[in-house]
């Protein structure tokens, strides 16, 4: 299983509620080689692509070019 990590810092005033708005970019990192996505990949939180094989859906599937199989990832 990946990692996902967000880091924000905001100094803020009379705020009750913080969250993203639409969609998430993000830059991804293959865990086996290392390599990094040239592009912003956008990933909403109801997104859902099949799995190959009727294995249920993921919120996304990548791969590197290092690597012969597909990473799902499921938010």
């Amino acid at each position: 299983m990946g990692k996902i990590a967000l880091q924000l810092k905001a100094t803020l005033e009379n705020v009750t509620n913080l969250r993203p708005l639409g969609e998430d970019f993000l830059k991804m990192k293959c865990g086996n080689c290392g390599e990094i996505s040239e592009k912003w990949q956008y990933i909403g939180l109801m997104d859902s692509v099949a799995l190959k094989g009727g294995r249920g859906s993921a919120s996304m599937v990548q791969s590197a070019k290092c690597v012969h199989g597909k990473t799902p990832l499921k938010f």
